[in-house]
């Protein structure tokens, strides 16, 4: 994960990196075509100011005037106030300018002109204010323009209004007159539910009834207390009165005398048995009474079908007769009430009915009616309002000021200045940014200020100026040997070089072997060539494994060891030209040529084969420079391998030879395990050159 983020941020900084690089050479081009963009921009200026010159002269805006105006309308919230949007439309409606034509008498070329003549809008920062801006080939004509505009549209604004609120006003009428309708219909319909229910206020009468109820369940309930309080006595006193017999209860008065003579002869008849014997008369007397009355009485009873009969009957009688026949009177009294409230109830319950039936529709009628009556209240107010919206009419829209005088229209005024400079400044914009596109795409490479861009992708070592820069030959000299100096301090620690050329030609990276070959370091410059070539190149090389190989840069064979012949075709040839510790010739130097399918692009086998060379040279030399015979092409994918194979790469930077998009191509291939150097060729700046400037 750790290495992952170190990844990502290196990532970041290269792309940091080259965003810093192009920005850098986008100023660096602005600032060499400046001039030409300047031009570019003055002449632009140049030009819009004569296209203006030209245009105002056949122009016929040439005075200018304007009037303000008013407007302040009746608002109101049935027909709201034209938006000032909706008036400057009718103030521009095309009715107008025909009307304008008609009263002006404009000719041809007025017509043709007349809508670009005249410009209404809303003055800013006023919602209720507008000008009417009108130009022209002459004062009296922009006045006339103006003021005639002006009274025709307040003359059509007039009648569009109008007839709006007047269209408003008849559909409001005909509102009206609908609800008057309406209103007629719900009154009828009121009063035939009067008729029809014989009740004229159902709401106070639901109020007595519900009054009326209350006291009714009142009466009701203690009538019922009542009622089973008599039906409880009366109860009590059938149970009495039901015990008698029905014919004591008859003849109890006649049974009551005979007790009475029955009683008084049984007391004579017990008195005379106290007092007399039974043959005295007196005592036969008694007993006959006695006898007689009860025989009588016997005969009273059988008569009237009295049986079971006991004097004892005849006590209190009379009480409970008395109690039987007033508790069936007033449970009789009772239940007549109980009968009449009932049938008073039965009545009101009916009456009840009969209201919840009608409140109903009666409410929803009512309701109607009053929001019948106040839609008509609202609607006439409505349309005592709208009528005065129609008679303010005339006042909606009020001339500020009268046009009195216009003024010339200027030439060049702010606004076209304006333009023209920005014209100027686009114009000139896309010239640079097609100059500094084509420039970057399309460029070459323009030398040492341009070099300092690229620090971070390649190291500049050196240069090579060209055949005619203004140097002697000793500073060529020193030049040259102090570039080759600092690039050997640079090279410590690499053991395998790759050499491109970029500038065109082959002749930079002879001039920089050279410098080895003076320096007699252990070195070998193994180049590529095609295989095409290898007769003409290698014909009197001596072939050494899988290329040819020339001592010191010698054509020849020029081997003259005890094993020569035998080993001639083997790498072991070097050991000849070893000091016996491994370490390589020493001071030797030489060439060595590896022929290769294609020189854009390694196949798999020669990769491994260079490899495996190179691996080999490096137990005999210090250093291994890799070269090819042609210059660097920008397809080239020999170069990303050979770059990956070297340590370093060396590459030469031709000032306006090398393609950008070359440049481009060799940004890829910086890294943090190869390091790339750059000498420049062609460089002409002597004062940059002679100071060291070019080491960035």
């Amino acid at each position: 994960m750790e290495l992952d983020n170190e990844l990502n941020v290196q990532a970041e900084t290269r792309q940091m990196q080259k965003l810093q690089m192009y920005q850098k050479l986008v100023i660096y081009t602005l600032l060499k075509f400046k001039w030409s963009i300047i031009g570019v921009f003055v002449l632009t200026i140049m030009a819009g100011v004569v296209f203006r010159y030209f245009h105002f002269k056949k122009s016929h805006h040439k005075y200018e005037g304007s009037v303000t105006l008013f407007y302040t309308p009746r608002a109101s919230e049935e027909v709201k106030p034209l938006s000032m949007n909706h008036v400057l439309g009718v103030f521009s409606r095309q009715q107008i300018f025909h009307q304008l034509v008609e009263e002006m008498h404009l000719n041809e070329t007025q017509r043709e002109i007349l809508k670009q003549s005249i410009e209404v809008k809303l003055l800013r920062d006023h919602n209720d204010m507008f000008v009417i801006t009108g130009c022209g080939e002459s004062d009296e004509y922009v006045k006339q323009l103006i003021n005639t505009f002006v009274a025709i549209g307040i003359r059509n604004y007039e009648e569009y209004r109008t007839a709006e609120l007047r269209n408003f006003l008849e559909s409001r009428d005909r509102r009206l007159r609908e609800l008057q309708e309406n209103q007629t219909a719900l009154i009828e319909r009121i009063h035939g539910l009067h008729r029809k229910y014989g009740i004229i206020h159902p709401l106070e009468e639901m109020e007595n009834v519900k009054k009326i109820q209350g006291e009714q369940n009142a009466a009701l309930a203690e009538l019922n207390v009542k009622l089973a309080d008599a039906r409880y006595r009366f109860s009590v006193a059938e149970k009495n009165y039901k015990v008698l017999p029905v014919n004591v209860i008859k003849y109890r008065a006649m049974l009551r005398e005979f007790i009475i003579d029955q009683r008084k002869a049984s007391r004579e008849y017990e008195k005379a048995k106290l007092m007399f014997a039974e043959r005295n008369p007196r005592f036969v007397e008694a007993k006959s009474a006695y006898e007689a009355i009860r025989n009588e009485f016997e005969d009273f009873k059988k008569k009237n079908q009295i049986t079971d009969f006991d004097e004892n009957m005849l006590l209190g009688i009379d009480g409970i007769i008395s109690r039987y026949q007033e508790a069936e009177v007033a449970l009789q009294q009772l239940e007549i009430s109980m009968k009449s409230l009932q049938a008073e109830i039965t009545l009101v319950k009916d009456k009840e009915k009969k209201l919840q039936h009608m409140i109903p529709e009666h409410e929803s009628v009512e309701r109607l009616l009053a929001t019948t009556n106040k839609n008509v209240s609202l609607l006439v107010e409505e349309i005592t309002r709208v009528r005065s919206n129609i008679a303010h009419v005339p006042n909606d829209i009020n001339v500020n000021e009268r046009l009195v005088g216009t003024k010339a229209f200027p030439m060049f005024p702010v606004k076209v200045l304006a333009l023209i400079f920005i014209a100027g400044i686009f114009v000139s914009g896309i010239y640079a940014t097609m100059v500094i596109i084509y420039d970057i795409v399309h460029g070459k490479f323009s030398g040492i200020e341009e070099a300092s861009y690229h620090k971070d992708f390649f190291d500049t070592v050196g240069i090579i100026p060209q055949e005619d820069a203004p140097f002697s030959q000793e500073q060529r000299q020193i030049i040259n040997n102090e570039m080759f100096y600092r690039f050997i301090l640079r090279l410590k620690g690499i053991r395998t070089l790759f050499s491109c050329s970029l500038d065109g030609s082959f002749l930079s990276s002879v001039l920089f072997d050279e410098q080895f070959t003076k320096a007699k370091r252990n070195t070998i410059l193994i180049r590529l060539i095609d295989e095409t070539d290898v007769e003409r190149i290698c014909g009197k090389m001596q072939k050494i494994g899988n290329f040819y190989y020339s001592d010191s840069g010698k054509i020849g064979v020029n081997y003259h060891g005890e094993e020569k012949g035998k080993d001639a075709h083997s790498i072991e040839y070097f050991r000849g030209f070893s000091s016996g510790d491994g370490k390589g010739y020493g001071y030797g130097y030489g060439f060595a040529f590896f022929p290769v399918r294609n020189l854009s692009v390694l196949e798999p086998d020669e990769i491994s084969m260079l490899y495996d060379i190179v691996n080999e040279l490096k137990k005999h030399y210090q250093l291994i420079r890799i070269s090819r015979e042609k210059p660097f092409d920008a397809s080239c994918l020999l170069v990303r391998q050979l770059h990956d194979i070297c340590d370093a790469t060396l590459l030469y930077i031709g000032k306006r030879k090398t393609p950008r998009s070359v440049i481009r191509r060799v940004l890829k291939l910086h890294d943090d395990e190869h390091k790339v150097y750059a000498i420049l060729t062609g460089v002409t700046d002597v004062e940059k050159v002679i100071s060291g400037d070019y080491i960035r």
